[in-house]
């Protein structure tokens, strides 16, 4: 994800690597090697040395809000690889930060760019599929135990990595905030100590206007099984986002007894669009759409489903 995230932000023309830090310094000057950046450091609080304007910062979530908290300390403005922080009490450093030190913050959630998102949320706003009435998605990715992803305490659980990015962060975009959240999990396939508490979660949510979701997400992908998808369904039609890994995807929305696909292969990716947000917003000349702001209810969700989980019962917001 760095290096997709830094070819985006190097193909905006408007940014100039000038420093790679990792825990170990053979990753960094890999990095370094690979993107023709002459300093790389084996730490992160070194990257002063290369004076930089912005971080992007893309590290297991155990180690993220420190990182972040650190580069705005340095008045530094910072893309967030993925959620914008791990507790509500280091969101709300990082929005006192930003505010008072005039600074950039984009949590990671590129979705809110897709071009397939973003048709269908005016699909839905036009009104021709007509009232909102129930949302579903399904987000199973064959989790490696191994990974930092499946581990408890360096990923934050698995709500706050993967839930929150497939789908809670986009679908907040669309239905506003959740009003009550319910949420049951179970642990099947790897169920080692360390490991994630909730490997696999199904989550009802109840948004404004009575709309309903429901939410199916989870470390467990049969080989081959369509599982990452989510739909929209109106009065009169419905709409069925299938993101894709380079973020365009695809579209297909059925009305009146017809189904008709939209194909965003060609268009401009999601990453791409978010990191011309980003250096955009840093010059002063744009809007980001995951600012702190935005990106508190996402983890005022995933601690909302953990919570439903454990106490075993309906979480009102």
């Amino acid at each position: 994800m760095a290096r997709i995230r830094t070819r985006a932000l190097l193909a905006t023309g408007e940014m100039h690597l000038v420093g790679i830090a990792s825990r170990h310094l053979s990753t960094a000057q890999a990095m370094a090697v690979e993107f023709g950046c002459n300093e790389y450091y084996d730490n992160y609080q070194s990257l002063v040395e290369s004076r930089p304007d912005a971080v992007l910062v893309e590290v297991p979530h155990e180690a993220q809000d420190s990182v972040v908290l650190w580069a705005l300390a340095q008045k530094y403005h910072v893309l967030i690889g993925g959620t914008l922080a791990t507790t509500m009490d280091v969101a709300d450093q990082i929005s006192t930060l930003a505010e008072k030190n005039k600074l950039v913050v984009e949590a990671g959630y590129e979705a809110r760019y897709s071009p397939a998102w973003e048709y269908a949320k005016q699909l839905l706003e036009s009104g021709e599929l007509g009232r909102l009435v129930t949302i579903r998605s399904i987000a199973l990715w064959a989790g490696d135990p191994k990974s930092w992803y499946y581990n408890q305490r360096i990923s934050g659980g698995m709500p706050l990595t993967h839930m929150t990015y497939c789908f809670i962060n986009p679908v907040r975009w669309i239905a506003g905030e959740p009003l009550a959240i319910s949420a049951f999990a179970n642990r099947v396939l790897n169920t080692a100590t360390d490991l994630i508490e909730q490997e696999n979660i199904v989550a009802n949510m109840r948004f404004k206007n009575d709309v309903l979701c429901n939410m199916t997400a989870g470390f467990v992908a049969p080989a081959g099984f369509p599982a990452w998808s989510a739909t929209f369904i109106g009065t009169k039609g419905a709409v069925e986002i299938r993101p894709d890994e380079v973020g365009t995807g695809t579209v297909t929305i059925y009305i009146g007894g017809n189904a008709e696909e939209y194909n965003f292969t060609g268009t401009a990716n999601a990453f791409n669009l978010q990191a011309n947000a980003f250096m955009a917003a840093i010059e002063g000349e744009g809007q980001i759409r995951n600012n702190p702001k935005a990106c508190n209810g996402d983890v005022i969700a995933a601690n909302a489903i953990v919570a439903s989980v454990k106490e075993g019962r309906t979480i009102v917001m």
